[in-house]
């Protein structure tokens, strides 16, 4: 089952990586992917988002005070939360510090999630169930509770000694290194336009073929002004014909 971790700044990131690295404790069906080093060298980084979160059935974004409302937190979050919607699974709010009420104060998107605390011990108990759940309902079997509290007795205290030494103070007022530059985020949200465009213009033109026969091409639309053609074939022919009438 493929969970995929959100971050935003240093803390949020070392936290993504924790997780990454303490859940498949578990099982060894978890497949956790952190962008900071699960994204292919080479590869471009909105493709490979995208296709990670196609494939993941369960989403944890690592929050903390500096990126409650963090345009990556909310993008991938939010993508998230359909994907998974989709897969029957989960989106997880993992709080490095604060409460949900923060998340509710912030007007954060993810407040309609229900969150865990990273240091409480019983709260991340429960997110541990709950991933459990979502792995052995897509696998058709029954979870075993036992086996699975007495793991995460053994495994609680290295994640809780962990996530108590990160630096919270390190991110400040900012969220840390962008991880990708802004020529390759307008890059890339350009091909996302262009792509949803031509769907759009597909989508009219069949809408048009069919209010008006096949043998009529669609009308140019005022706001995606070059984006059609201009009308070529029977309509074309028309107009051509209709000059040379007024001329005559």
């Amino acid at each position: 089952m493929k969970i995929f971790l959100s971050w935003s700044g240093g803390a949020s990131q070392k936290c993504a990586e924790l997780l990454a690295e303490w859940l498949p404790f578990f099982s060894d069906e978890i497949e956790p992917f952190v962008s900071s080093d699960s994204i292919r060298k080479g590869a471009r980084g909105l493709d490979e988002l995208k296709e990670q979160l196609d494939k993941s059935s369960f989403g944890i974004a690592c929050i903390t005070h500096s990126n409650l409302d963090a345009p990556w937190i909310t993008f991938e979050s939010g993508a998230l939360s359909k994907e998974v919607n989709e897969h029957e699974g989960r989106v997880v709010p993992f709080l490095l510090e604060g409460s949900h009420a923060d998340l509710e104060a912030a007007s954060s998107p993810l407040r309609q999630f229900q969150s865990t605390r990273a240091h409480d011990k019983e709260d991340v108990l429960r997110l541990v169930r709950t991933i459990n759940e979502v792995l052995c309902r897509s696998a058709g079997r029954h979870p075993d509770d036992t086996r699975l509290t007495k793991r995460f007795d053994k495994a609680w205290p290295d994640l809780s000694d962990a996530l108590a030494a990160i630096d919270l103070t390190a991110d400040g007022d900012g969220y840390g290194p962008p991880r990708r530059s802004q020529t390759e985020i307008l890059e890339d949200l350009a091909s996302l336009l262009k792509e949803q465009i031509s769907r759009i213009t597909d989508l009219e033109r069949a809408v048009d073929a069919l209010r008006n026969g096949h043998g009529t091409s669609p009308r140019k639309l005022t706001r995606f002004v070059g984006v059609y053609d201009e009308p070529v074939g029977p309509v074309a022919a028309t107009a051509e014909t209709s000059d040379q009438d007024e001329a005559g």
